[in-house]
């Protein structure tokens, strides 16, 4: 579905219309293809299959700049629930210098504030030219000298997303995305066990962005790979517990993750029961100072076996990182 939201004269005094091509839309679909085939293929699969059919609840909404119906500019927002991602800003190389992005952003952040959108993420280069740009609109960055940046609707509003409430689990869906990406993009606390999400790749913290993605088509082609989210009453999506082949193993054992906002980690535990054990080792990896997680993992039968050979530096401090294994049933 597409909807005009305006339309604005461009530098070279060129008229450019502004709309959003909420997916799936068959009408753009054959321009915003091509317009974004640079992407990688995770990207790409996502972009293809948005535009083709329902995503889960996800949102996806492409926002365009064209003239005289060829679209020019181009960016992208992934949500739902409230929290979403800004991505996939790119200008044609002989359309840029007009203001044609400048004018498509205006647009595109009263949209996403009129759908309810109240928390969204982007990563670009610290203080870049896009850096600021999006700075202007109320991006901040999510730790010093970071490019990945966070826009609130209201000072009040990722708290208010992540307030404590009640809990549900469920599979997690295409539609996590932004919660994901917002769960990853939180500073870690000085008693958060570490790594964050090893089967993605995240030490610390920092984006979900590409890796969510193409952690979602992987589940797809591996119907083994488990994958549930904690959800609060509030909608919002709060946890993850993931068990997925550990490529970083010597061996057959599987990994688990686990992570939850520190205002759920006694969830841990339901966490760790919604998962069913294969028939190869398991383990999992959580830093000192020992907490809930840890707890967790040692009531569904896993023990410490080690620590990993390296010590692993954060904004926090060095901590030392626990090997713990749960053998076969």
């Amino acid at each position: 579905m597409y909807t005009v939201l305006g339309r604005e004269a461009l530098k070279t005094g060129e008229q450019m219309e502004v709309g959003v091509a909420l997916t799936p839309d068959e009408e753009w679909r054959d321009q915003i293809i091509p317009f974004l085939g640079h992407k990688g293929p995770a990207y790409s699969a996502h972009i293809r299959r948005s535009l083709e059919g329902p995503l889960d609840n996800l949102q996806t909404r492409h926002y365009l700049g064209s003239v005289e119906g060829r679209v020019i500019t181009h960016v992208m927002i992934v949500g739902d629930r409230g929290a979403g991602i800004l991505g996939h800003v790119y200008t044609l190389p002989e359309e840029r210098r007009k203001g044609a992005y400048g004018k498509l952003m205006a647009h595109q952040m009263r949209n996403v504030a009129e759908e309810g959108f109240k928390v969204i993420n982007l990563g670009t280069g610290f203080e870049s030219p896009p850096y600021w740009i999006y700075h202007s609109y109320g991006f901040r960055s999510i730790g010093t000298g970071r490019g990945q940046m966070t826009w609130l609707a209201h000072p009040e509003a990722e708290r208010e997303l992540m307030s404590p409430a009640p809990t549900r689990i469920r599979p997690l869906e295409w539609g996590d995305w932004g919660y994901m990406d917002l769960l990853a993009a939180q500073p870690p606390t000085e008693d958060e066990e570490l790594p964050r999400c090893r089967v993605m790749g995240l030490k610390d913290y920092g984006s979900h962005e590409g890796p969510y993605v193409a952690f979602t088509i992987r589940r797809e082609d591996d119907g083994r790979i488990q994958a549930n989210a904690l959800v609060a009453e509030t909608g919002a999506t709060v946890g993850w517990a993931i068990l997925a082949p550990d490529n970083h193993w010597w061996g057959d054992a599987w990994a688990v993750d686990l992570h939850a906002h520190p205002n759920f980690h006694q969830d841990y535990g339901r966490l760790v029961a919604s998962l069913e054990w294969p028939d190869v080792p398991t383990v999992a990896y959580a830093s000192e100072p020992r907490g809930l997680k840890a707890t967790a993992l040692e009531a569904a039968g896993f023990r410490p076996t080690g620590t990993v050979n390296e010590v692993m530096s954060t904004e926090t401090g060095r901590r030392s990182v626990t090997i713990w294994q749960r053998n076969a049933d």
